[in-house]
């Protein structure tokens, strides 16, 4: 479906590499996911070639945040949303951050958002190009 960019060892670290890997997904059409990092050039680039792409807006849990704190920041994302339209944010199958989705999933805020697979976003990234 998509390549997601590792935190802190991305693919934008030059822009021949950035032009490759959107040359590669455009031809396996697969899509591409990358953390954000300055203007995010490499995202545009890879946008311009027909791939579907997008920046992650947070990494909720990757600090060993706890649920409190991963509640906290879904709440921001959510806040971001309704500004923009979407947002993706970066969790792990953990049982804290299963535990903080469910539980911010039942308050009020989550209810002005839907959580929908990052393949919806990749889809409208493409649409809105």
């Amino acid at each position: 479906m998509a390549v997601l960019e590792n935190p802190g060892q991305g693919l934008q670290s030059s822009r021949a590499v950035s032009d490759q890997v959107a040359g590669y997904l455009a031809d396996t059409g697969h899509g591409l996911l990358m953390q954000p990092s300055g203007l995010n050039t490499a995202q545009s680039l890879a946008l311009r070639a027909g791939v579907p792409s997008a920046t992650v807006f947070r990494d909720f849990d990757g600090s060993g945040q706890d649920p409190r704190v991963m509640r906290r920041f879904l709440d921001q994302a959510a806040f971001k949303a309704r500004q923009e339209g979407a947002v993706i944010m970066l969790g792990r199958l953990r049982a804290d951050t299963v535990s903080a989705l469910l539980l911010w999933g039942l308050q009020d805020r989550a209810g002005s958002v839907a959580l929908v697979p990052v393949s919806t976003v990749l889809r409208e990234s493409v649409a809105t190009e």
